[in-house]
């Protein structure tokens, strides 16, 4: 399909006729439509298009139906009716009325172009910058972050079933490509085992005739991997085969005794196993209570009194990945669109020493969240903590509260890649302290520190958090659960809709474009956000002694 060059049409005046009598009190469409206006323009989307071809439905206005799909949270079936059907959304869209607008399938089209040509972000830094264009967003001020799952599209698996269902995908594939080889060098019983999609009914019921098929088809995968090894790389690198030879990696062990589960302990990482053939890039996660297969999306808005409450940033992860990799991320971008806030509200699992420290260095940010307190036996008993020794950075030596220097000074890295110190203490001196119950439990050694070179500003960290002005501040950051909420049970943000990271990472774009455009309409017309909920009966809560 060709771009056809097209400027974008006046209101028709039926359509408006119609639209304002319908709607005399206006609604949330007329409103983009009088106010926010249409965002995109065809040049927006040129590189997605052939110079030459049949020409394409505009792409000004499947961005725009995109975004209001998800404002209702509709299928796209459903909104490709309401493109003929609604008078608001063509009110929106400058369509007139017997505009007979498109099949479904345009849209899945679409969202393949925007993700095979990484105009996804693209689009969603559009809508922001067109909302900082109405004065709706600026730099600086209040911006917090918070994460919640998401579930994978695809349904979980036992591992029988996983298995059974990696085999057949990789003799499809096979099938597809190379239909001669796979006749050749197939087993007569794999069209019976592998012809169908492999249920829980279809599982033997007793145990150990579900053992036995197990190991018959681990079987089955090592014999196929074994006769596709010699032949050429086009067979061999086939996405499906690639992930039969990842999955029996981390599922079983072939040894002298034969085929057998591979151990626990010797299991592939839990960022790097695959939990489903449907969805290769989906994880298994556990936080708290909670466990999930399937990805964390993050999310970042502005909460300042005297503007809506706007999406500012979208990171969409693999469900095993640490908060705290994602906040200097956000904030280099937010840097980027020139929406760097002067404050971000983080949870503790956003924050570290070397992220204070970065996001003031790199952007001025104040990060303003609770960091982790010291949870050492000594802490918890009483004993002399890190905090009590004088650490001398310059000189690499440190100072105990009794008055001995440290013997020796070392350094590494940690998990994340910042800078640790070691310090041991001379054993001889530790084992004639009069503290020394209190200070170590070593036998061999003397005491030994582990300090991060942020150390100090954990400290500032840490003392901070003791004012009543901490938390005070830091009461705003609750908020977000508000946009936790809408995202993931008004728009469908619990789930994804589509398998991949890719193809969930739009939809939490779209969705936060969606909940930017509604929550921007609303406060052009006037509508404000709810005050916190007070508690009525804090009039009888005991009062401190």
């Amino acid at each position: 399909m060709s771009l056809p060059a097209q400027i974008i049409p006046p209101l028709p005046e039926q359509t408006a006729q119609v639209a304002k009598q319908a709607f005399r009190k206006g609604n949330i469409y007329l409103t983009i439509g009088d106010e926010i206006g249409m965002i995109f323009k065809n040049e927006d989307f040129a590189d997605l298009y052939a110079r030459e071809g049949k020409p394409a439905i505009p792409p000004y206005i499947l961005a725009m139906v995109l975004i209001f799909q998800y404002m209702e949270n509709l299928s796209d079936r459903e909104a490709a009716d309401a493109v003929r059907a609604r008078i608001d959304w063509k009110y929106a869209l400058h369509l007139p009325l017997e505009d007979a607008g498109f099949d479904f399938s345009v849209l899945s089209e679409f969202r393949d172009r925007l993700l095979a040509n990484e105009a996804d972000m693209r689009m969603f830094e559009q809508v922001l910058q067109r909302l900082v264009d109405l004065g709706l967003l600026k730099k600086g001020g209040k911006q917090r972050t918070d994460s919640t799952h998401v579930l994978s599209a695809s349904r979980r698996l036992s591992r029988l079933e996983m298995v059974m269902e990696t085999v057949r995908m990789a003799l499809e594939s096979l099938a597809t490509v190379a239909p001669s080889w796979l006749q050749e060098h197939g087993e007569k019983d794999w069209y019976e085992r592998y012809r169908r999609h492999w249920r829980s009914s279809r599982v033997p019921k007793g145990k150990k005739e579900q053992e036995a098929l197990l190991f018959q088809v681990a079987a089955d995968g090592y014999m196929l991997m074994e006769r596709l090894a010699g032949e050429a790389e086009g067979l061999r690198e086939l996405e499906a085969v690639v992930r039969l030879q990842q999955i029996w990696e981390q599922t079983f062990e072939q040894t002298k005794e034969g085929i057998r589960l591979r151990r626990k302990s010797k299991a592939s990482l839990g960022s790097e196993t695959i939990v489903t053939p449907h969805d290769p890039e989906a994880r298994r996660s556990v936080h708290g209570e909670q466990e999930w297969h399937g990805y964390r999306v993050h999310w970042t808005e502005s909460c300042d009194e005297d503007a809506p409450r706007l999406v500012t940033d979208v990171r969409m992860v693999p469900a095993t990945t640490p908060d705290v990799k994602l906040t200097l991320e956000i904030q280099d971008a937010l840097a980027e669109r020139n929406l760097a806030p002067s404050q971000h509200l983080l949870d503790a699992g956003y924050v570290a020493g070397h992220i204070i420290e970065e996001s003031w260095e790199k952007h001025r940010i104040d990060v303003l969240g609770p960091i982790g307190r010291n949870t050492s036996w000594q802490a918890r008993t009483g004993g002399i903590t890190l905090d009590q020794f004088q650490i001398d950075w310059e000189n690499e030596v440190a100072t105990c509260p009794q008055g001995h220097r440290s013997s020796t000074w070392s350094q590494s890295s940690s998990d994340f890649g910042q800078p640790v110190v070691h310090i041991r203490f001379s054993k001889k001196v530790c084992d004639a302290c009069p503290v020394r119950t209190r200070c170590t439990r070593a036998k061999n050694s003397g005491r030994s520190l582990k300090v991060l070179k942020t150390f100090p500003t954990i400290q500032k960290a840490r003392q901070r958090q003791e004012e009543d002005a901490f938390w005070k501040d830091y009461r705003h950051r609750a908020g977000v659960e508000g946009l936790v909420s809408v995202a993931a049970n008004d728009k469908g943000m619990r789930r994804s809709r589509y398998i991949g990271q890719a193809k969930t990472a739009l939809q939490a774009l779209l969705t936060a474009m969606a909940i930017n455009l509604e929550r921007a309409a609303l406060w052009l017309q006037g509508y404000r956000p709810a005050p916190p909920r007070r508690d009525k009966l804090q009039c009888l809560a005991p009062q401190p002694a």
